[in-house]
């Protein structure tokens, strides 16, 4: 199913296959040769997004674009010959091209995947982490950026450490604060605010 949101309709080319009950929203591109899987997400909040030349994506996987209107705007891009294997979760995130992101896969926003790259099963690209070509994430591990580059662990300890030096809430959201009931209140204001916003029509 295509859907129109705020006047910005999916644009695919006559030569991708897009499965019945995959459904695309809004600002999104999908370049010829690529194919979208059934149950498959594809979901602008108004950045773009774009699934490139012969792209694969499988079975339950989402694809979200976020932010734009009252928080940072993170587009989504999948790289040419890349594979979305099932049930994967890409949000406001770049994928380059002939990369192979494994079932179960989660990347976040502002992360950047360069070409050639192996995301193993169940994997965590976390938040602004830069992948550099033919890098690789283990199966189950998260990937986490550090001042060096990125750290890939099955230490959810590690990991954990290394994303509080970061602030996901101010980079995703524009949201700052110590107090959890504060910064839980900014942050379903802003998205209140904006899915309210959403005006949606089912094109023929």
């Amino acid at each position: 199913m295509l859907i129109a949101r705020n006047g910005e309709a999916p644009r695919v080319h006559p030569a991708a296959k897009i499965a019945t009950s995959a459904t695309i929203v809004g600002n999104v591109r999908i370049g010829a040769g690529a194919y979208v899987d059934h149950g498959v997400l594809v979901e602008s909040s108004g950045p773009p997004i774009d699934i490139c030349d012969q792209a694969v994506v499988f079975a339950g996987a989402i694809l979200r674009s976020v932010g734009g209107a009252s928080r940072p705007a993170f587009p989504v891009r999948v790289g040419a010959r890349t594979l979305v294997s099932p049930l994967c979760v890409l949000t406001g995130c770049q994928v380059g091209a002939g990369c192979y992101v494994a079932t179960g896969a989660i990347v976040l926003q502002g992360a950047a995947v360069g070409d050639n790259v192996r995301i193993g099963a169940g994997a965590i690209v976390h938040a602004a982490t830069i992948l550099p070509d033919h890098s690789r994430v283990g199966m189950r591990h998260i990937a986490v950026p550090t001042s060096h580059g990125f750290l890939s662990t099955a230490d959810i300890e590690t990991a954990r450490e290394a994303v509080a030096a970061g602030d996901f809430f101010a980079m995703a959201f524009d949201a700052a604060g110590e107090d959890q009931a504060g910064l839980h209140e900014q942050v379903l204001s802003t998205l209140l605010e904006e899915v309210h916003d959403w005006r949606d029509e089912p094109l023929a």
